[in-house]
């Protein structure tokens, strides 16, 4: 990369965000913003000439002071910039600051994300190197390259082949006669430049309490909820005219069915115990019992943690141009994302394969039984549970991602993260009742599933594991804090043994009572 000399002094420019509107209104001159609105007077000459010109063009702090006291026609120039000050911070949050070379256009532009910060920037007088935030990352946006952060409540664009190299510089921590002799800048530029990205918070002095994120966990946090972020958010039906949703139920695959026998919901509603003893009750169990869970147990708990109960829509004039669906948890949308695959090892009355549960006919369909394939992703359960025993049945939460990127921008895969934590504690409720071994996992193998399952991971994907089978003696009934160390009960933590053992009692009275 080409770069010049440069030692004419750097000065900052102001606009409006371009989705900033004036709108004169009653008297008053509105300026709305994404963050809000703010008013001036129809008579207020100064500051109305002063949002005019932010509106159509860049303008210098000393620019907007000589134009408001043009405007004033000698009224009290005390008065009139301290007015220009106040509305300069009252509308901070819809503005865009440039930094460059005078009389040239900008290098760097800023353009704040939060509605309460203000930007303030100023040179870098530090002797210490100085580096990019570890949690800043570069990307292409409008036709430049912009530099942000999960942290940062600013994003900065990089208008000039300088600004890029600047930042390619500050990927190692350099001090500032060193950046000004990599660039082929002088020092003041440099301080200019740098202390811009410090006040943007894009350089490493950060605030200590980020050393606990990862990059992408922060940026992903701060970009799929409102508050820290420009970008387009919420229901906004990004695909509506570019192409269908997606089938409110997927379409099951080619492959050998298997016919899932169905509960009964009188047994279920005679037979189960009340809602506080299974939620005391639920636990974790890292084992599995003598004998195999069977197809019968598969069935129902997939029918009442999984199945499609009705779909409905499209519903036009309730904003909803697409079918919902219904299953025993509930969806952002009733968009229904989630799909369930089954990982059978010891299953009595079922082939040890991978399978695809077609939730709206209640069965199974097998995508593959390759025995290295199958032990890869039971291994893979294992050692997410630290080594634990295999699990009788993997079930495999995946996500249709087109479900929801087709209504939601920003927040779709926050959403369907949500729907896997609602799965997870239905599946636990349902395990606890019918006295089976429930364990979520917190992380599985996307690229290995994508490959047992069939599936192309970017259109649907694992997003969530769930270990079942028979439950172990050793924790039938039992408290489920027994072997803990160290463990100091709060507020009735008896309640969850007493769950336990009433919920086994019950099950075993009803076992002695059926015919053998």
């Amino acid at each position: 990369m080409t770069v010049t000399q440069s030692t004419r002094p750097y000065e900052r420019a102001l606009r409006l965000h371009p989705s900033s509107r004036l709108v004169p209104d009653a008297g008053q001159l509105t300026l709305w913003s994404r963050h809000g609105r703010a008013c001036v007077g129809e008579r207020d000459l100064p500051m109305v000439a002063v949002l005019q010109a932010l509106a159509t063009r860049e303008v210098t702090p000393t620019e907007l002071e000589t134009l408001a006291l043009a405007a004033a026609g000698g009224d009290d120039e005390i008065a009139v910039l301290a007015r220009l000050h106040w509305l300069l911070d009252r509308i901070g949050s819809a503005l865009e600051q440039q930094l460059g070379p005078a009389g040239e256009a900008g290098w760097l532009r800023v353009t704040p994300l939060t509605t309460d910060l203000r930007f303030t920037p100023a040179p870098y007088t530090g002797d210490a190197a100085v580096g990019l935030s570890r949690l800043a990352l570069l990307r292409r946006r409008e036709g430049h390259l912009v530099v942000e952060s999960g942290l940062a409540p600013f994003r900065v664009s990089l208008l000039h082949e300088q600004a890029v190299a600047l930042v390619g510089a500050l990927a190692t921590p350099l001090t500032v006669p060193a950046l000004a002799d990599r660039l082929g800048l002088d020092e003041a530029a440099v301080r200019h430049l740098v202390g811009f990205l410090a006040a943007a918070q894009l350089t490493d002095a950060v605030d200590p309490a980020a050393d606990q994120w990862d990059l992408h966990e922060l940026y992903f946090h701060s970009r799929s909820r409102c508050g820290r972020t420009d970008e387009s958010f919420g229901a906004t039906f990004p695909f509506v005219g570019v192409r269908p949703p997606l089938p409110a139920v997927k379409p099951a695959p080619a492959g050998p069915e298997v016919v899932l026998p169905r509960p009964d919901f009188d047994t279920l509603r005679a037979n189960d115990p009340p809602l506080v003893l299974v939620q005391e009750a639920r636990r974790s169990v890292r084992g599995f019992g003598v004998e195999p869970m069977t197809l019968a147990q598969l069935g129902e708990f997939l029918y009442r943690v999984g199945r499609v109960r009705s779909v409905y829509g499209p519903d036009h004039d309730n904003r909803m141009p697409y079918e919902g669906v219904d299953r025993p948890y509930p969806t952002g949308g009733a968009s229904g994302d989630l799909e369930i695959y089954v990982t059978a090892h010891r299953v009595a009355g079922l082939p040890r394969a991978a399978y695809h549960y077609d939730a709206g006919t209640h069965r199974l369909v097998r995508v593959c039984d390759d025995p290295t394939l199958i032990e890869g992703m039971l291994a893979g359960a294992a050692q997410a549970t630290g080594g634990t025993p295999t699990p009788d049945a993997l079930i495999t939460f995946t996500s249709r991602f087109g479900r929801m990127t087709w209504k939601y921008d920003a927040m779709g895969y926050a959403a369907t993260l949500k729907h896997v934590g609602v799965a997870y504690q239905t599946a636990y409720l349902v395990a606890t009742a019918m006295g089976l071994a429930p364990c979520g996992l917190g992380s599985g193998d996307a690229h290995l599933s994508a490959r047992v399952f069939g599936l192309d991971w970017q259109v649907e994907s694992s997003v969530g594991e769930f270990m079942l089978g028979s439950l172990p003696r050793w924790a039938d009934g039992t408290d489920p804090h027994q072997g803990r160390t160290n463990w100091r009960g709060v507020n009735d933590p008896d309640w969850a043994h007493r769950a336990a053992g009433l919920i086994s009692a019950a099950r075993h009275d009803r076992a002695a009572g059926e015919p053998s």
